[in-house]
Order: structure tokens, then sequence, then C-alpha cells
């Protein structure tokens, strides 16, 4: 009988039959098998639930060690100790801590720890595999569909938009007690359902508005606060790069995560214009004097309505069935392209270039990530990780609510280090398993994990909102960040309102059949 390691060999070079199709309870088998000396002699396919169901032939085991590779194949009652490799985790962590801390990006110790994990740990996996999953990590059709909705964004950006939306935002806040910050997150939303990045949400706003706050009487520490306050709507409000990576790690519905993020966003942004509001009155920022001009505020408003169109045809061509979430983002970038050359006649064809590099660049890093948090995950689900990690929390019996918590701060503690796509990429697989064992719904889970994560884009001291407006306002970080305090307290309470309250994030996408 040949030994662990070379029968993973063997079962590796069949190729993307065997350990490519097979997904995380295939190589749970496979690890069973190594671990209890047991040769399953029929091949892992595509289906691993009807393979376990199947006859498989031990050779050389006593029935011990098969009851034992039998329950570590498909039982969720194993001891940890036998379905897992504490070493080959250890190592894992140790080297992406070793390489973060040496200064090197996340995505490199990510590909680091893997590379050591392999090398060193007790998966028997040839180097090349890590090239495989690698490949996988980015292969995925719906993924197809940020570089899209990003360059959509960049065009509608080059076509003039933000200050169309500043000034219909201006007529309906701009009268209010420090009216500015409520229309600087106005804007953002708008933008945030054209783009949804949070940092090109982020600095295309920034650049428009913290010159004109600071112009009309506001502390630019203000400004530059709630500029980054505001970003966090790009990955909440629909089209959201953040909402499809989760649903592309959590295999959940893309449209399902849109619709689930309408009402969260609204919430988001009514929380921030109302933080903005109170702030105002307590500091006596100045607002606008005169009565409404109706008549300019339709102009405005017709002027934008074009571009504000954008995000409700995405919406409805992916609930109508019309298109998929990548073909929506086809469509937004050709309604895009129109409403800038025909409709506002401001984008020019030397345009495109810029637009294209920018969406492609953004989209490069995304992808990247992506890609090589694919071995980084796998490795995980491998060795039991997510399972270990909801059995033990599930084991003390602390309840939905404390269990939930738990989640939101581990996210929370994991968001001040680490940037907002890595850290989703590495703490859903772990972490997901665990919210739906205590009770919530894959909606209210994937919305409160992008807004708790998003949390830290505004958070020291790697938030990345922060360096963007600090660099467009020139301003020290330390400033803007006492102002951020009434946002953090804010969105505090925006994802309490998304856990005690789960129809804000499962009514409208069950109303839509998802």
């Amino acid at each position: 009988m040949p030994g662990p390691g070379g029968h993973a060999a063997k079962v590796f070079a069949k190729g993307p039959g065997c350990l490519c199709q097979c997904g995380p309870a295939g190589y749970q088998r496979l690890a069973a098998e190594q671990r209890c000396g047991v040769h399953f002699t029929h091949r892992l396919d595509a289906n691993p639930s009807a393979a376990l169901a199947r006859r498989a032939e031990f050779t050389g085991v006593d029935q011990r060690r098969r009851d034992a590779c039998a329950t570590g194949c498909g039982s969720s009652d194993t001891p940890d100790s036998q379905r897992s490799t504490p070493m080959t985790v250890l190592i894992l962590f140790l080297a992406f801590f070793c390489l973060l801390m040496a200064g090197l990006p996340v995505v490199w110790a990510m590909a680091g720890g893997s590379i050591a994990a392999l090398l060193w740990g007790d998966l028997h996996m040839p180097l090349a595999w890590i090239a495989q999953q690698t490949l996988r990590g980015a292969d995925s059709s719906t993924l197809a569909s940020i570089p899209l909705f990003l360059l959509a964004g960049e065009l509608m950006n080059r076509g003039g938009l933000t200050l169309r939306i500043m000034r219909v935002a201006e007529h309906c806040f701009g009268r209010l007690r420090g009216g500015l910050g409520q229309v600087n997150v106005a804007t953002a939303f708008v933008y945030g359902g054209l783009t949804g990045s949070a940092t090109a949400d982020t600095g295309t706003v920034a650049k428009v508005m913290i010159p004109v706050m600071e112009a009309r009487g506001y502390p630019r520490a203000f400004a530059a606060a709630v500029t980054a306050a505001s970003g966090t709507l790009g990955i909440i409000v629909p089209p959201s790069v953040i909402l499809i990576m989760f649903g592309v790690l959590t295999n959940t519905s893309i449209g399902g995560l849109f619709m689930a993020g309408v009402i969260p966003g609204l919430m988001l942004a009514a929380v921030f214009m109302m933080t903005a509001y109170i702030v105002g009155v307590r500091e006596g920022f100045p607002k606008a004097e005169g009565k409404m001009d109706w008549g300019l505020f339709l102009r405005d408003t017709g002027g934008a309505l074009p571009a504000l169109l954008m995000p409700f045809m995405v919406l409805g061509s992916i609930v109508t069935g019309f298109a998929t979430a990548t073909e929506a983002a086809s469509l937004s970038v050709l309604y895009a392209l129109f409403v800038g050359t025909i409709v506002y006649r401001q984008l020019a064809w030397r345009d495109l270039f810029p637009a294209v590099t920018e969406a492609v660049t953004t989209t490069g890093s995304v992808m990247i990530i992506m890609a090589v948090a694919m071995p980084f995950g796998w490795i995980l689900t491998f060795e039991l990780v997510p399972h270990t990690v909801a059995t033990w929390i599930v084991g003390l019996h602390t309840g939905p609510l404390v269990t939930i918590l738990l989640v939101i701060l581990v996210l929370k503690v994991v968001g001040f280090w680490l940037d907002l796509g890595p850290a989703m990429i590495i703490l859903a697989p772990i972490l997901v398993p665990v919210a739906k064992a205590a009770g919530f719904e894959p909606y209210q889970i994937g919305l409160i994990f992008t807004m708790t994560l998003g949390w830290g884009l505004f958070t020291p001291p790697i938030g990345t909102n922060i360096f963007v407006v600090c660099n467009v306002g020139r301003i020290d970080i330390g400033a803007v960040s006492r102002r951020l305090i009434p946002f953090w307290i804010a969105t505090a309470f925006a994802i309490a309102l998304l856990v005690f309250f789960p129809n804000l994030t499962q009514w409208l996408p069950r109303v839509m059949g998802y």
C-alpha cells in the first residue's frame, strides 16, 4: 500500500477530475485517509457526498481505524484531535504574521504562509498545488463583474456626475445646520451605487467636498472625517465589490446580497446624516440661507437623473432575471458610455484610456488577493479550522447574541490591522459557519460582515479611507481620527440594528424571490 504522501501525489496527479472538483468534503476524506493509513481505491469525484455513500475498500486496517476514518470523512462528531493537524495551522499563521511584521504586503504574507504550511506541514501535496489553487482563486465568472462595475463608475465620474449629485443633494439638505456634511453623505451614497468601491468613492468625493466645505466655513478635519466615514457606503450599496467577494467566498447569491444591501445602505446613510446634523448643531456649523429655488432644483435634478438611473437599471436587470450580475455590469459600462458621451457630452475618447487604466489597476489588486487567498483558505478548510472554531463557540452554550457579538469582536479586531479584502477572505470561511450555527441567515451575516469590516476603513492604524482623505486634504491623521469618534458610535449603532432586526437584510431579498 502506498504511503500517505505518495497516495496524495497519486490522487493529485489525476488532475481536475479529482482534486480540483471534489470540494472541501472530498479533501477532508483524503485527509482522513492519510491520517488513518487507509487507501480508498475509488476515485474522488465531483460529488463527495455521493462518493462517501459508496463502498470504500480498506487494506490492512482493523475495524476501529475503519470507523475512525469513516467518521473523519463525514461526521461532525469526531474529536478535533482526530480530524485536524494543529502544526500545519500553526505554521500557516506563524509564517503569515512573521512576514506581515517584516513589512511585506498582506497578499505576499498570505502566499508565504501557504507555501510554508505546504513545505513543513502535514499536507503531503506537491509544490505545484500552490499554483493550481492560486489559479482557481481567480477562476470565477462572477469576479468578471468587478472590473466592469469599476469601469462604469470611472466613466460616470469622468462624465461630470459628482458635481451634479452634489448640487442636487445641496438643494435637499444644504439649509440644515451642518448641511454640507449631509450633502457629503448623500453624494457618497449615490456615487457608491455607481462604483461599488469604498476607496474610489472616498477619493472622488474628497476631491470635491473637502475644498467646498472648507470654503464654506467647516473645519477641514470634520470635512475629511465625514468623507472617510461616508466612503464606506460604497461597499454596502449595490453594486458592491465586497459583496461580490463575499458571495463568491460563501456561495451566496450575488443578486440576493445586492438586494440585502439596499436597506442597510439607506439606514447607514441616514445614521451618518443624523450624526453630521448633531455635530453641526453642537458646534454651530453654517447652513445655506434663502428659500428653496424649485426651478433650479428641478433643472439640476433633471441633469443628474440619467446617471442616477444606473443603479436601478443594474438592480432591475438582475432582479427580473434579464441579466446576471456580470451581464448587468457589462450593461452598466455601455450605459455609462452613452450617458457620458451622448447625454452629458463631457466624456471624450481621450478619457477612456485613463478610466480603463484606473479600473484595471483596482481590479488587479482585488484579483491577486482573491487568487492568493485560495490556497490559504483551502488549508484552513482542509485542517477543519472553521469546523473546530464553530464547534468550540457553539459548545460554549452562550446563545446566538453572544455568539454574533464574538464574531463582530473578531471582525473588528482584525479590521484594525488588515485591509477589507484580505480580512474578508481570511475570516469568512472561519466565521460564517459560526454565525450560521448560531441561527443567523446568510444575507444578514454578509451585511454584518461587510459593515463591521467597513468600519475598519476609517479606524486607525490601517484605515484606508483615513489615509485617502488625509492625502487629499493635507491634514494630520490624529485630527481626523478625533473627528471620527461620533461616526464610530454611529456605525456601532447601525451594526446593532442589523443584529436585532434581521428583516432589514432579509425582507427585500425575500420579496424579490431570493
